[in-house]
């Protein structure tokens, strides 16, 4: 009924069509769905550091590595030095850290390859997360359970949105492996049967009508109440609040 030729053009176009169709199904999915966006993004770094071992088995807690993060907007990487206060002593003839030694001796910093990243019209401020005790985990996972490093969060603006709506469903509570400065502090004599400084406390969200505009108009910015300080001299943590929704929040 048809001819050869036609067939096989029938064919190929269906070839076509089908591979345009499936081309486009796998853009939507991986490039729009906020769950799928980057997560399981794990590259292989120059030293081969387990967050596992570290924070996980030897409890060493996360700002102690990434010292500042709560009083800057960016979370620092840790220094050769600050490896180096441990492995001068640690395993100082270990083969995996030549490459920590070389960048000691020589003053080079490692290149580490970053993992965690917004894009650059993007502005999201670690200090501010922090000090309203919101745990690291919250966005970045169970690191401490992690040999390899991993992006377990999509970090797209979706993602970030429904936090700012609903924290109370999607924070994690300051724990003392983090670090984070809840305000409350052991006594002396509960300090000799505890291995961090600062009381964990469940997260912590301010109640609708204790926000504040912040300008006026407000712009969908709120602040929550400040506590008093209990200990002078470290930024004190306050009560999440619902997140601004303004685009200027984040993107100015």
């Amino acid at each position: 009924m048809f001819s050869r030729r036609f067939d096989m053009g029938v064919k190929i176009g269906g070839a076509v069509l089908g591979a345009s169709v499936l081309c486009v199904f796998l853009v939507i999915f991986f490039g729009v769905r906020n769950t799928v966006a980057d997560v399981g993004y794990r590259p292989e770094q120059p030293v081969p550091f387990s967050h596992k071992l570290h924070a996980g088995q030897l409890n060493i807690s996360c700002q102690y590595c990434h010292a500042g993060v709560e009083n800057s907007a960016h979370s620092p990487v840790p220094t050769t030095q600050t490896c180096m206060n441990c492995h001068t002593a640690v395993l100082p003839e270990s083969p995996k850290l030549q490459l920590v030694r070389d960048s000691y001796e020589k003053g080079t910093p490692i290149e580490w390859i970053r993992i965690h990243k917004v894009p650059d019209y993007a502005h999201f401020n670690h200090s501010r997360h922090i000090r309203a005790q919101i745990d690291c985990k919250s966005c970045h996972g169970p690191v401490e359970e992690m040999g390899v490093v991993s992006q377990f969060k999509p970090l797209s603006m979706g993602w970030c949105l429904d936090c700012h709506r609903n924290p109370e469903a999607n924070i994690v509570g300051a724990r003392p492996i983090s670090g984070v400065f809840t305000g409350q502090m052991h006594k002396v004599k509960d300090l000799l049967d505890s291995t961090y400084l600062y009381k964990p406390i469940p997260a912590q969200v301010a109640a609708a009508s204790d926000l504040k505009d912040m300008v006026t108009p407000s712009f969908g910015q709120k602040q929550s109440p400040l506590p008093k300080y209990h200990v002078d001299g470290i930024p004190h943590p306050k009560k999440a609040g619902i997140g601004p929704e303004n685009c200027s929040a984040c993107h100015y």
